[in-house]
């Protein structure tokens, strides 16, 4: 992650860094509350901290960067059928959540096309799938509208995200920091 400020870099935010730090080591410390006025490095720690971890082997074309040794659901019925799963190594990543998203946006949705087409529950993954096994950002979540506050809430205790629309109900791990 070149142009990133470095994390050993950041001065007088102990408690912030210590934050950071514990929940890189321990996710299920269950996350990090930063308050504080505009330019205090909040971003600034979070970006300088996930250019701290290591790669992660995920499986190359699964929408939920699901670890190999570990599969999801749909990669372990895959792999079940036979089908060699291809792994790839990146960077955790950070996924930001905008202020204006939907709760489709954030949670995803049922594919009804698809459903229709194939007769298969599909999900459209969303923001929740995007961020497990990496970072999930939420600047000003204040502002976010409360519904959408307790997708995250619920999907961060559970380390599940649970979509349900049109009677279809679909489930996916959404373990991040």
């Amino acid at each position: 992650m070149s142009g990133t400020y470095p994390f050993t870099a950041i001065v007088e935010q102990e408690r912030l860094v210590t934050a950071l730090l514990l929940n890189a080591v321990n996710p299920a410390v269950g996350g990090v509350l930063v308050s504080g006025p505009s330019g205090t490095g909040k971003s600034t720690a979070v970006r300088g901290l996930a250019a701290l971890l290591p790669e992660l082997e995920v499986v190359a074309d699964c929408p939920f960067s699901c670890d190999p040794a570990e599969p999801c659901e749909l990669c372990a019925s895959r792999s079940a059928r036979g089908e060699e799963l291809p792994v790839v190594s990146r960077r955790t990543r950070i996924v930001t959540l905008p202020l204006n998203a939907t709760e489709d946006r954030v949670a995803g949705s049922v594919d009804i096309a698809r459903a229709l087409r194939e007769g298969v529950a599909a999900l459209q993954p969303g923001l929740l799938a995007e961020a497990n096994r990496g970072i999930l950002y939420v600047d000003e979540i204040n502002l976010l509208d409360d519904h959408l506050c307790d997708v995250l809430l619920d999907a961060a205790a559970m380390g599940v995200n649970v979509v349900e629309r049109e009677g279809v109900s679909i489930s996916h791990p959404a373990r991040f920091l």
